[in-house]
């Protein structure tokens, strides 16, 4: 039944193999409904979206009306979304955040962001954060471990006579390609590209750009292998 649901509302095949008591099956769709409730008040009346928008306890968008969202939405326990930028902020279909994690367009007003993209299919896990200073594009079937870092801004600091936080900050666009696989506690700095089908190992610190279908490990992130390359 939740697979045959979950299918209609994704328009894609889902199977669930475990089997669900009827129990489990009724306390799963009353939390979905109260999230759908949730998403109508805080989500849906305010921002542009299409189909169903499920938030969950303490789920948040400021600055809606500079979000448009594609089919099918939802955000985990105290996931935000502050989505002041220039260029707004602009999410596909079937866009998950999860719980504690944050989308910050703007840290300070005298530095709004550039603007955010997000294909479709992307997953967010929990506790992870992007920082929108520069542009950052994320594109379709992308998925995120827990505590990933995404940033697009540097503070300058080559003046020693100059405090850092007075000497400004540099921008840069930071690009995530489609079908990325991103580990947990990730952290990938400003002016990065993660070309297309590459993985990302839990706990790396990726400074430069990735190559396509690659396997990046270690700090600073380094290629240990092409995906399509047998283990010795």
């Amino acid at each position: 039944m939740l697979g045959k649901l979950i299918s209609r509302l994704k328009k894609e095949d889902y199977t669930i193999t475990y089997d669900f008591s009827a129990r489990e099956t009724i306390r799963i769709l009353f939390d979905k409904a109260i999230q759908i409730l949730r998403g109508f008040v805080k989500v849906k009346i305010k921002a542009s979206t299409k189909g169903l928008v499920f938030a969950a306890k303490g789920a948040n968008v400021i600055f809606s009306g500079k979000v448009s969202f594609g089919r099918n939405l939802n955000m985990g326990r105290y996931s935000l979304i502050n989505a002041l930028s220039v260029n707004g902020v602009k999410i596909g279909d079937n866009f998950t955040i999860g719980d504690f994690s944050i989308i910050e367009c703007t840290g300070v007003l005298r530095g709004v962001g550039e603007g955010l993209t997000i294909g479709n299919n992307v997953g967010i896990n929990h506790h992870c954060f992007i920082g929108v200073r520069g542009e950052i594009v994320i594109g379709d079937n992308v998925i995120f471990g827990p505590r990933v870092t995404v940033l697009s801004e540097n503070h300058n600091f080559n003046l020693t006579d100059v405090p850092i936080k007075e000497q400004g900050e540099t921008r840069y666009k930071t690009v995530i390609e489609d079908d990325v696989w991103i580990g947990a506690n990730v952290i990938i700095m400003p002016g990065v590209t993660i070309k297309s089908g590459s993985i990302v190992g839990s706990g790396a610190v990726v400074t430069k750009d990735t190559q396509k279908d690659s396997v990046v490990v270690g700090v600073p992130a380094k290629i240990v292998k092409k995906r399509n390359e047998k283990d010795n």
